[in-house]
């Protein structure tokens, strides 16, 4: 009798559970883009600077 599941190893295991992770997050880009979720990233970094340096003032 043969099994019917292969365990990969352990590299391979992290391999598939990067490439998942990407692919996660590359679909909820993609939602992102359909929902018009989206921002010059110019404005994001300067949203981000005025964050930091507000919390570097308190």
């Amino acid at each position: 009798m043969k099994p019917d599941t292969a365990v990969p190893g352990l590299q391979g295991y992290y391999q598939m559970k990067s490439e998942l992770e990407l692919l996660r997050t590359l679909a909820e880009a993609e939602n992102d883009v359909e929902n018009g979720r989206l921002a010059p990233i110019q404005d994001s970094f300067n949203d981000l600077r005025a964050s930091l340096l507000e919390r570097m003032n308190r």
